[in-house]
């Protein structure tokens, strides 16, 4: 199997002394991603005869666990997974998606958190929000 085409998803399980990872390796041309604010939706198209193994691999996982996956051996991305999406069988191949949500705040986020959490000597803000809902009270 060469890992440049595929998409490797990660569970890890264990616990601290112990940990494991379970894998699942799906080949890059089944793979369609795409980024919607700070989630991911992920589609998987795979040949029939696969699917229910893959399907079952994620509906082990329970909402808000973290997922890995590693696409074309360029990394590991750490996500939180939020859902899989019904399963459509058409002509030979099944089709689903995986939604998953960033772990960590991107850069930008949390410099709109610092910005709205900025205070003059008195306690006032000194960035006016409206409706934001990262300044303080």
């Amino acid at each position: 199997m060469d890992e440049n085409n595929y998409v490797t998803f990660k569970k890890q399980y264990g616990n601290i002394k112990r940990p494991r990872t379970k894998e699942l390796s799906i080949n890059s041309n089944g793979v369609k991603i795409y980024e919607k604010d700070q989630s991911m939706i992920i589609n998987i198209s795979v040949p029939i005869e696969e699917s229910s193994d893959i399907i079952k691999y994620f509906e082990e996982f329970n909402l808000g666990e973290d997922i890995q996956f590693n696409i074309s051996n360029t990394g590991d991305f750490k996500y939180v997974f939020r859902g899989i999406s019904p399963v459509t069988d058409k002509d030979s191949y099944s089709s689903f998606s995986i939604i998953v949500q960033e772990k960590n705040p991107r850069p930008d986020q949390i410099q709109v958190e610092a910005d709205c959490n900025q205070v003059d000597e008195y306690g006032n803000p000194i960035h006016e929000c409206i409706g934001c809902g990262l300044h303080r009270e």
